[in-house]
Parts: C-alpha cells; structure tokens; sequence
C-alpha cells in the first residue's frame, strides 16, 4: 500500500510504503534502486541483508536509514513480514541530514545512530500503535521537527531531477547540460553531492524504473519488443544484460514475481 505525505513534508517525502506477508516459512526477496533513499521501521522480524554477492550478511535494525543503492540485495526472512518504509526524494539524504549523500551509499545506519533517544521513542511508540495512519502520523511528527534544520536542495538540481523524470530517464547528459548553465565536472559534483550518484547512474535508474511500470502493465498481447524500444534499450539482449545487473533476474521472473505497490522489493524463489 502506498500513501501520500502531509503537504508540509513534500519537500523531503516522496510517499510511504506499507510492505505485509502473513508466510511464517523462510522468504527470500530481492532489493534494487529506485533512485530513491529511504527510511525502514520493522514491525515484526527484522530482515536479513546479503550484498549481491552474498559476501556481506548483516541483520537489518528495528529502524534505519538506507542510502542510494549501486547494486541489488539478496533479502531473507523467517516470519511474518511487517515494514513501513519513508521513501524519500532522490536528494532526501542531504536534505534531511546536511551530508554528502554518496557517504551513505549501500549503507544501513541505525535511525537512533543519528537522532538518538528520539528515534528509540518513536521506536516504541510505533509498535504501540494501532492502524497505519496512527503509524504514519507518529512518523511525520517526528520529521517535521526536522523540517527547522533541513538542508534545501540545489536549485539547479532539482530542476535537472524534474527534466530526467518528465523524459522518463531518456535525456542525454548533453541535453541537460545545455538545458543549465552548468558544465559536466559541475553536474557531476552535484548530482553527488545531492543524490549519490553520477547523473548518467541516475537517469538510467529513472528510465529502468519507467520500464519496470510498463513491463508491469502490459497486457498478454503486448509486444515486449515494443516495450524495449520505447524505453531506449537497444534490443532485447541489450535489456536482458541490463536487467540482470541491476536485479539479478530476468524480466520474465521479474514480472511473475512482482509486486504493483513495490517496484524495487519483490519475493523471488
């Protein structure tokens, strides 16, 4: 389920997501960028994390803040799975915590790592409460204190982010660099700083994310082959190696698989 945030938190939220199973069996799931950072509360069981590579397990905490993503993560559970995840903008880290947002790249830091008792008090207040709403509102008071000190993000930025998403990640660097008045180096310095990767990643990220929705969408009778082209893959073995990469699986398993409400979480076998 997703909903949307108050209009004073639009700035830095970009909605929350309610992820539940009722399967008590071991779950195995995969994670890959949206473009997105964001923060994760755990009602029940926290997850257990493997990087693609499966050379780094670690438990994910109760609640944390995770950064941009360079590659996907193998996800494993035994229980019920019961999250809700603040899905911030693409510069929501910077935003939020005034840091170079490439400093939390693949990371997952603990929320009372960065605000303390108050997140071991939203913490608990959380797992008292009695329906989403009560949830997200909890959540939201608790970043809107945060609004007072928040960090704006560049101008320039976020018009460069609001030109990838209305071309649907198909806009060349060359075509946003003569959109601003800003060179590469410059955009490349930015797109770090804000975001936590370079703009080419990004927009890439953004065009897949597109794709992804097509893919979702299509009817028995559409032509995949369409799909690829209009989202500027080459062929299909262009996409295949693409996908794979970013995911770890096909786009056939991707879309037996998925979940409409979660682009970028999906059970897999």
């Amino acid at each position: 389920m997703q909903l949307l945030p108050s209009i004073e938190l639009r700035s830095i939220v970009k909605h929350y997501l309610l992820i539940n199973s009722d399967n008590e069996e071991y779950s195995h799931y995969r994670f890959f960028s949206d473009g997105n950072p964001g923060i994760v509360f755990h009602f029940n069981a926290p997850l257990i994390q493997n990087n693609h590579t499966n050379t780094l397990e670690q438990e994910q905490p109760r609640s944390f803040i995770y950064g941009q993503i360079t590659h996907y993560n193998n996800i494993t559970l035994k229980g019920k799975l019961s999250m809700l995840v603040v899905v911030l903008h693409s510069y929501g880290i910077n935003t939020l915590l005034g840091v170079s947002a490439s400093e939390l790249n693949n990371a997952v830091v603990k929320l009372a790592d960065v605000f303390k008792q108050q997140a071991l008090d939203l913490e608990e207040q959380l797992l008292s409460a009695v329906s989403t709403i009560q949830s997200i509102s909890l959540i939201e008071r608790f970043l809107m204190k945060r609004l007072v000190s928040i960090h704006p993000a560049d101008r320039l930025l976020k018009a460069a982010v609001s030109a990838i998403y209305k071309h649907r990640g198909l806009i060349s660097i060359e075509d946003l660099i003569r959109s601003f008045p800003v060179t590469e180096r410059q955009l490349e310095r930015i797109f770090n700083r804000y975001i936590g990767t370079p703009p080419k990643k990004f927009t890439d990220t953004v065009r897949f994310q597109f794709f992804l929705k097509s893919l979702q969408n299509s009817s028995s009778g559409t032509s995949l082959t369409e799909i690829i082209y209009s989202h500027g893959f080459y062929d299909q073995a262009h996409l295949n190696k693409y996908f794979k990469k970013s995911t770890g699986l096909t786009p056939m398993q991707y879309k037996a698989n998925y979940n409409p409400a979660v682009i970028n979480f999906i059970r897999v076998s």
